[in-house]
């Protein structure tokens, strides 16, 4: 199998993996190698390659995947979108795992988006096609237990959390070939991109806005290290977050 992985939620996965099971590990691909992880698979694998992924070398990166002919390969918090051409040309099922409920709030910023729209909040774990987070979905679970004090944030954190929980639960149940894996319908929904959240954490003064959306936008971009809502008075520009907590009566 092949590992593309990225941050701290595909870090942890590799390493219990390579614990538990290191057999299926042909290659491992990453942005920028880690010396401190490449040193620690030396000394337990060394036979496993550990490579960079590089954009201009994506022609000899599918030669290489296509001549080891893996059945999986899984995208374990990887930051970039697959090109069609690499889907294509692999015969191979890709699995990917999304900080979403899916199909709501495919594409970048998820948690932007199920905190200003008040959820569901979760996460998924899909198959890859051609369409960005739009494979069938094969697990998925649902985050509770959030309210008005919790901002994006908090829930990126929830998020990594249980994705890696889910996916370390049932990744004896991914990696079995042999068994065709349930899945159900990723209905077509809107993809969110970086520019769609920047234009979103605009407001205008002049304009009416409900009291909860704009709670809940601010909520939405209490979110380091991005900006806050912004909003210009007297030509100047402004951010805006929020901190709520909770009063008793």
């Amino acid at each position: 199998m092949i590992f593309f992985i990225h941050g701290d939620v595909g870090y942890n996965i590799m390493e219990f993996i390579i614990k538990k099971y290191p057999n299926d590990i042909k290659i491992i691909f990453t942005k920028k190698i880690n010396n401190k992880f490449k040193n620690k698979l030396k000394k337990k694998l060394p036979l496993i390659k550990y490579l960079a992924w590089s954009d201009k070398k994506e022609k000899k990166i599918i030669d290489l995947i296509k001549h080891l002919e893996p059945k999986l390969i899984f995208l374990l918090w990887w930051p970039k979108i697959i090109s069609k051409r690499f889907i294509k040309s692999i015969n191979s099922n890709f699995i990917n795992i999304h900080p979403s409920y899916l199909p709501h709030f495919k594409g970048k910023d998820p948690n932007f988006w199920s905190m200003i729209s008040n959820g569901p909040f979760g996460v998924s774990i899909h198959y890859v096609n051609e369409k960005i987070d739009s494979g069938p979905i094969i697990l998925r679970k649902k985050i509770s237990g959030l309210d008005m004090t919790n901002d994006a944030e908090d829930l990126y954190k929830f998020s990594k959390k249980e994705l890696i929980l889910l996916f370390k639960k049932k990744y004896k149940i991914l990696r079995n070939t042999k068994k065709k894996l349930k899945t159900f319908k990723n209905t077509p929904t809107t993809v969110n991109y970086r520019k769609d959240m920047i234009k979103k954490s605009k407001i205008d003064l002049k304009k009416r806005y409900t009291g909860e959306y704009l709670i809940n936008l601010l909520r939405a971009k209490t979110f380091s290290p991005h900006k806050g809502v912004l909003f210009k008075k007297n030509k100047k520009t402004y951010q805006a977050r929020i901190k709520i907590t909770e009063v008793n009566d």
